[in-house]
């Protein structure tokens, strides 16, 4: 009797932990590793570097990693070049969970970070000429936003950070450089309490 009892929780347990894998590879299966970002430019044929690195010329598509953070820049001839932050972003539910302070979902499906997308979905500039005194729209930004997020992804992978104060940390460069990726609800500011009334004054004889 034992022995049946023992074996029928073995195998519900079994059934349990296969449920688990297959939940956790779900991302993999449906997103995959990669993501396909369409890229444009005004004027077309102009060169895109990903991460330093010539891919090919406008218009086209590239396949980018899901779970790493990237840096586009594209440029031509006569031109200034346009650098755009395209960056891995876990969507609304694990957000509002950082904002309430609750369990942090980045763990998930790490190796391959089918778990994430990337923002934006779609690259598109317009460039303007080098003759222009117009500035280009915000490159220095999104060099500086990209080389900070991996500067954070390099302490999560040397466990120099928690899961949580990484997802934090994520959420406040989110708010300087990329608000527009957050929720409503994580971009608002705190209400700021009132502050309280002085205590009235005892008079002394």
């Amino acid at each position: 009797m034992y022995t049946y009892k023992y074996s029928v929780i073995m195998t519900f347990r079994t059934i349990a932990l296969s449920l688990l894998l297959a939940a956790g590879g779900c991302a993999t299966i449906v997103k995959g590793s990669h993501q396909t970002v369409p890229m444009a430019s005004v004027p077309p044929g102009a060169d895109v570097l990903v991460d330093g690195t010539l891919v090919g010329q406008t218009p086209l598509k590239v396949e980018m990693k899901r779970k790493n953070d990237h840096l586009v820049t594209i440029q031509k001839t006569g031109y200034k070049p346009e650098s755009v932050a395209v960056v891995k972003d876990v969507g609304g539910a694990v957000w509002g969970n950082i904002i309430a302070g609750g369990l942090i979902g980045w763990g998930v499906d790490a190796s391959t970070g089918a778990q994430y997308n990337l923002t934006p979905k779609t690259v598109s500039v317009e460039l303007k000429p080098e003759s222009s005194t117009e500035p280009t729209s915000g490159s220095s930004d999104a060099s500086e936003f990209v080389t900070k997020l991996q500067a954070l992804d390099a302490l999560k992978e040397n466990k120099q950070i928690s899961d949580e104060d990484y997802g934090k940390a994520r959420l406040e460069l989110f708010k300087k450089y990329m608000p527009e990726a957050l929720p409503p609800e994580a971009v608002k500011e705190p209400a700021k309490e009132p502050a309280p009334e002085p205590a009235p004054e005892t008079a002394t004889s």
